[in-house]
């Protein structure tokens, strides 16, 4: 299953948010899209970098449009890797 980071502000999440993304990650439960949360990072800036696996770019952009995030396909990058 390929595997993508994508990077947009870091949106105001609804409580328990942050504990369901991070519970999903642990399991690998993927959500209604077939996107499998991976880990989230934060830059100082305020920037999220999400890492997920989904079947393709298309689907991470209704996964986040589902919790309120727009992203654009310039947004999104295809990861593979060298390990």
């Amino acid at each position: 299953m390929p595997k993508f980071i994508d990077h947009h502000p870091m949106p105001n999440l609804p409580p328990g948010a942050m504990q369901m993304m991070k519970r999903a990650a642990e399991t690998k439960q993927a959500d209604a899209n077939g996107v499998t949360p991976h880990n989230v990072f934060v830059g100082a800036d305020g920037t999220a970098f999400c890492y997920t696996e989904a079947a393709n770019a298309q689907a991470v952009i209704k996964s986040h449009a589902a919790m309120g995030v727009t992203l654009s396909p310039s947004q999104i990058t295809e990861v593979k890797s060298l390990l």
